[in-house]
């Protein structure tokens, strides 16, 4: 595995948190052996990484690429962009990146206890990197499901936003959905 640092303290704990071989090197030199990328960054970030990847100028071209952010005001889960999602965002900064947004709605330490019961929402426009994400999903032990195209990926978005606001108020998000022990 490797992994582009943009805060080299934050790059090495994590690849000596995952060992196995995982390295850390410059965000370009990273997605360059790549076939998934994952955009692991916080919403505020996501230019600069593209930026610094050499995206606009194609570098992410026939990647597969994952968009976990949510674009949303911390702790409130108001989405921050009047239109459009940050997977739009970011297919539209980087030409010809395969974008698919997954992993945003569950928090990150549940992919270590993931079960089948775990959903994750994906929206992409390419059925072949919503593939490629599905098998992801499905290696970590949850079930993907695929709402539509990229187009639906704000759906998504706002639902996390949602789940965030409740969270941080101290209500279990499951509550809220009729049904769901």
């Amino acid at each position: 595995m490797i992994i582009g640092e943009r805060s080299s303290g934050s790059a090495r704990r994590l690849a000596d948190q995952i060992g196995q071989g995982a390295t850390v090197v410059a965000p370009s030199d990273a997605i360059q052996a790549a076939d998934v990328v994952l955009l692991a960054v916080p919403w505020r970030s996501i230019d600069d990484v593209i930026a610094r990847t050499g995206a606009v100028h194609g570098a992410l071209a026939g990647k597969v690429v994952i968009d976990p952010t949510n674009p949303v005001e911390h702790g409130v889960g108001r989405h921050l962009l009047d239109r459009g999602s940050a997977a739009e965002h970011i297919a539209q900064r980087a030409p010809g990146a395969r974008v698919v947004k997954a992993f945003n709605v569950h928090p990150a330490d549940r992919w270590e206890a993931a079960t089948a019961q775990d959903v994750v929402a994906l929206a992409g426009d390419d059925d072949l990197a919503l593939d490629t994400v599905g098998r992801l999903v499905r290696s970590v032990g949850a079930t993907p499901h695929t709402v539509g195209g990229l187009h639906r990926a704000r759906q998504i978005e706002e639902l996390a936003g949602m789940v965030i606001a409740l969270a941080f108020a101290g209500i279990d998000p499951r509550s809220a959905v009729p049904g769901v022990d």
